[in-house]
């Protein structure tokens, strides 16, 4: 019986046991929700790096135009300031030019500028117009056939009349930029072409209100001229190779010296040439002729049809001008002018220097009166050393008379190397003296433009720079036309 209690005490004591192993499990069960219940703080995170910017992409650089492909040796640009009484013989050297067998290796540009009353032929427009040259099968004759061009730059439509200003330095600027943009070459030659007068507008417009200053490109519709400093200007880092004047009075040192720096060649005359001017066909034909095309090459073309042409015409000169020798030649003659006047002390050498000057140096002028006088200035240098013992007993200043001619003499070499003229003389550059009021008969006074620090705007590069050939406005004992003309003795 004892043994039966006992094992009945157990079992109770088993169950009970169990009964709280149940419940401290379901606790712990509890205990783990209640756990999972909680948030448990956690570190906090560290911020992301802010990722940089991308950096914008550079925007892409403009293409280069593509420089359009030059396939030409020479493009030649021929300024024709017809608006004047040259009309006529602006169509005939047009159909010169026509008459030239083209190849293409050169292209001819011709701005006509036209004047309603001289030449009614070829539907007789009177406005400006750009033609590209082509060879005309007939040969020379009287119409023209070349193409007619639009030029944006100067407001040019094949199909609309347009009058340009050629006396406009801004018209053969845009017309030099055209060019190039629409036909590169290796060359560019620009030739004026027209009347061509000196310092005065010569005995044509002597009433002009431009009358003063060096003149070309006369338009007489607009009643103007461009001036010598304003020509200077319009050409000024335009790339050209070699510059012609189809006009009178070209050779002087005054435009050599204003253009000095803006091509290799300057191509032009003394005097006087005849109103038709060059012979187009002869000069192109020879120069198509030759196998390299050079600058020189075009020099001696323009140089030997000239002569041909002009063989049997009294004082007809063409020279061929180094540009890069003009400074020194501007020195040696500045140079050699001082040293002249610094030795005339009176009235008498006064008088033989300028007996010399008006009545035996090779001098150019118009036959009719007002008109400049120029005179050739190896010449004159030949003439004024030739007579250093009558301007100065001083045997030292004889001595630098003629030292400073024979350098003087040297420097045209240099700069004038060709040259061709009736009288058979070379190395042909002028200069202008004064105006003249009939043969050997000067004017009382130089034009303001010519005096050095006179009130005149706008005076060429020779006037300011030269300090013993101009006058001043204060005249200066070494300045030879100070002292020739406006010297008290």
């Amino acid at each position: 019986m004892k043994n039966i209690f006992l094992l009945f005490v157990a079992l109770i004591l088993f169950t009970a046991c169990e009964q709280v192993v149940l419940n401290d499990t379901q606790g712990l069960q509890d205990d783990d929700k209640w756990i999972e219940d909680i948030q448990v703080p956690q570190e906090p995170e560290e911020p992301e790096e802010p990722e940089e910017p991308e950096e914008p992409e550079e925007p892409e650089e403009p293409e280069e135009p593509e420089e359009p492909e030059v396939n030409r040796e020479w493009t030649f640009i021929v300024y024709m300031a017809a608006d004047n009484d040259l009309e006529s013989a602006a169509i005939a050297d047009l159909n010169e030019m026509e008459a030239v067998e083209l190849n293409g290796s050169i292209s001819i540009l011709a701005l006509v500028d036209r004047h309603p009353g001289y030449d009614m032929t070829n539907g007789n427009w009177s406005d400006t117009r750009l033609f590209e040259i082509e060879t005309d099968p007939a040969g020379v004759n009287s119409t023209i056939i070349s193409n007619r061009l639009d030029c944006p730059e100067l407001g040019l439509l094949k199909e609309t009349e347009t009058e340009l200003n050629t006396a406009d330095p801004l018209v053969l600027s845009h017309l030099i930029d055209f060019a190039k943009r629409q036909y590169p070459a290796e060359h560019y030659a620009l030739f004026v072409w027209g009347h061509g007068t000196g310092w005065r507008s010569g005995p044509q417009a002597e009433n002009s209100r431009v009358s003063a200053v060096k003149a070309a490109a006369f338009d007489d519709t607009h009643g103007q001229y461009m001036t010598l400093p304003s020509f200077g200007r319009a050409i000024a880092g335009r790339g050209l190779s070699l510059i012609g004047f189809d006009t009178c009075y070209a050779a002087v040192l005054e435009l050599a010296y204003q253009i000095r720096n803006d091509a290799e060649l300057f191509v032009g005359s003394e005097g006087e040439i005849l109103s038709n001017g060059w012979d187009y066909t002869s000069l192109f034909t020879d120069f198509l002729g030759k196998p390299d095309l050079t600058v020189n090459d075009l020099g001696d073309s323009i140089q030997d049809s000239f002569a041909a042409q002009y063989a049997t015409m009294n004082g007809a000169t063409i020279s061929q001008v180094r540009l890069a020798e003009i400074g020194n030649l501007f020195a040696k003659f500045d140079a050699f002018a001082g040293i002249v006047a610094e030795a005339i002390t009176g009235e008498p050498v006064r008088n033989a220097v300028l007996d010399q000057v008006l009545h035996n140096v090779e001098g150019y002028h118009f036959t009719s009166f007002p008109s400049d006088l120029y005179i050739d200035i190896l010449d004159f240098s030949a003439k004024i050393s030739g007579i250093a013992a009558d301007i100065t007993p001083d045997a030292d200043r004889q001595e630098a008379i003629i030292m400073a001619a024979e350098e003087l003499e040297s420097a045209l070499a240099g700069a004038a190397p060709s040259s061709w003229a009736k009288n058979g003389t070379t190395r042909k550059i002028g200069v202008h003296v004064i105006p003249l009021q009939g043969i050997a008969v000067p004017a009382s006074s130089h034009e303001l433009a010519y005096v050095r620090g006179s009130m005149s705007i706008d005076k060429s590069a020779f006037v300011e720079n030269s300090l013993h050939w101009v006058p001043n406005a204060v005249p200066q004992n070494d300045s030879l036309l100070d002292k020739l003309f406006y010297w008290t003795y």
